[in-house]
């Protein structure tokens, strides 16, 4: 009789538990725009960048810069579309002691010129700032100087 009450509680937990995860809403997704193709937004559809000036697991993006292209950070992600996997997220902590979230170790940015859910106004900016586009991104090999396929990544 008690290891059956212990079961049913075990899979009470876990269905609730199920149902919580089902019901926590994603903080990224993939939105598109002809022109720009496939991109990365947040929950309010405002456009996520990268800069090719950043290292993978670090930011170079300081003082005014940071006024111009503030980091993005939540504390977990959990993404909306096939196009993303939760895994290629990761969390950095800047020079300044801030958090701030990651694609395939690349720092996530807002750019302050977007005004509304949708405007791109950042992409291939002095050609160093660009929509995280997850089908299309390719990690920099800083060792090669060239590029390379993300782990995991189909063609």
């Amino acid at each position: 009789m008690r290891k059956m009450s212990l079961f049913w509680v075990v899979a009470c937990l876990m269905f609730f538990n199920a149902i919580t995860v089902l019901a926590t809403p994603p903080d990224v997704f993939v939105s598109h725009k002809d022109g720009v193709g496939d991109y990365l937004v947040d929950t309010k559809g405002m456009t996520l960048y990268w800069s090719k000036l950043d290292a993978p697991g670090g930011s170079r993006c300081k003082g005014q810069c940071l006024i111009q292209w503030p980091p993005f950070y939540k504390e977990a992600i959990l993404a909306s579309s096939p196009l993303i996997n939760s895994n290629d997220f990761g969390t950095i902590i800047r020079s300044d002691g801030k958090k701030q979230n990651t694609s395939r170790g690349y720092p996530l940015y807002y750019y302050t010129m977007d005004q509304k859910p949708g405007d791109t106004k950042g992409q291939n900016l002095n050609n160093v700032w660009f929509v995280m586009d997850p089908g299309r991104f390719r990690v920099i090999d800083v060792k090669h100087t060239g590029w390379s396929e993300p782990k995991g990544m189909n063609k």
